[in-house]
């Protein structure tokens, strides 16, 4: 269903190009986007099932541990799990609001033509725009056929995007708790412990189980360190391909939304669709690209917390000294959304991509003026 909709989404744009009527060309070729956002995300998805599995269990075992642990660590990473709720009630009002109005939009253009206009040549409105070679698509059974197909298709969307901005930050987010569990557990890794024992032989009772309460905390550290590296590239593997197909097309888009919004406000209109469009065009590139920023500052964070843990106050550090070097060298190397042909999503990505937006922006309207 979804190539079939590229198919005729390829078919309107061409069309409308032909005719000059760039509006609607712009919101078929962004209609083509999206479904074929939504081809690489069903792909990704189908493809790595088993990873997304075992990401979703290991999950789970991070807050049934967690739950077991002191209050300061608990608090900490059941705020970041309301955070996480909070964030996707708020992602799913959204996208919810840009379907209900859509599905108004139609309502609203239905009822006035029902009540105001008796002419017979005034087509009926669809959701999207449509055009057949050889038909009319507003003519009965054409009309009601076409709506409701693309009343699944904004389905498909809604699901679609709803699910996939939502497990990426879901993801991201709770990784990101995990991070500030480690930072925590270095402001303590050497409470409770008794100095002296350094100075005594390894082979010393005393010593032996003052190095195994240093080696069961560093070793937590170290394995919540490696899940962080291991959930991202996990993440990037699944989610690689949309989000090239994002980044790369979204420069366009944005530029060829804003500039059909910029053109309808000349002529005193407010085309509502082109501004939902780009009000979602933009969120849902800036929420990974502000969720990678914070992932990368707050890996950066745990090499430094690991060096401001107190090692020079007190010889316990050289029992744990080779570990805690790993640790912040580990640390140096950025956590990242990764993948071929993608530059690490951060907000400079996202920068970038609507400074290219604003430069095409610019290009367009200069030649619209000259001709």
């Amino acid at each position: 269903m979804l190539f079939m909709g590229m198919i005729f989404e390829v078919i309107f744009l061409i069309h409308y190009v032909l005719i000059k009527d760039y509006a609607l060309a712009t919101e078929c070729s962004f209609y083509f986007l999206l479904l074929g956002m939504i081809i690489a995300v069903y792909g990704g998805v189908l493809c790595n099932r088993n990873k997304i599995f075992q990401l979703i269990d290991d999950m789970n075992n991070d807050f049934v541990f967690i739950r077991t642990m002191e209050s300061k660590y608990r608090n900490c990473f059941l705020e970041g799990q309301l955070l996480i709720h909070k964030s996707c009630c708020i992602w799913y009002t959204f996208t919810t609001i840009i379907v209900v109005l859509y599905i108004l939009l139609i309502l609203s253009s239905l009822v006035m033509l029902g009540l105001f206009k008796a002419d017979s040549d005034v087509n009926r409105p669809l959701l999207f725009p449509m055009w057949l070679p050889a038909d009319d698509p507003y003519r009965t059974p054409n009309y009601e056929i076409f709506l409701f197909f693309q009343v699944y298709f904004l389905i498909i969307v809604y699901q679609t995007f709803s699910g996939y901005i939502y497990m990426l930050f879901h993801v991201l987010l709770h990784y990101y708790c995990i991070l500030d569990m480690i930072i925590k557990d270095f402001e303590v890794i050497f409470d409770d412990l008794n100095e002296s024992v350094s100075y005594i032989l390894p082979k010393k009772p005393l010593r032996k189980q003052v190095q195994f309460t240093l080696n069961r905390r560093i070793k937590r550290i170290v394995d919540w360190h490696r899940a962080v590296f291991k959930a991202v590239k996990t993440v990037s593997s699944i989610f690689g391909p949309p989000l090239i197909y994002q980044v790369m097309c979204s420069a366009v888009f944005i530029c060829l939304l804003t500039y059909q919004i910029a053109e309808s406000l000349k002529k005193g209109e407010i085309n509502i669709i082109f501004i939902m469009l780009l009000m979602a065009a933009i969120l849902q590139l800036w929420i990974p690209c502000y969720i990678g920023t914070l992932l990368r500052d707050k890996g950066y964070a745990v090499g430094d917390a690991c060096w401001n843990s107190g090692w020079h106050k007190t010889r316990l550090s050289t029992l744990i000294r080779a570990d805690m070097v790993l640790v912040i060298q580990r640390s140096q190397q950025a956590v990242a959304i990764k993948f071929i042909g993608l530059p690490q999503l951060q907000l400079e990505t996202f920068s970038s991509v609507m400074s290219t937006s604003y430069s095409y922006f610019n290009m367009l309207r200069q030649y619209n003026s000259e001709s």
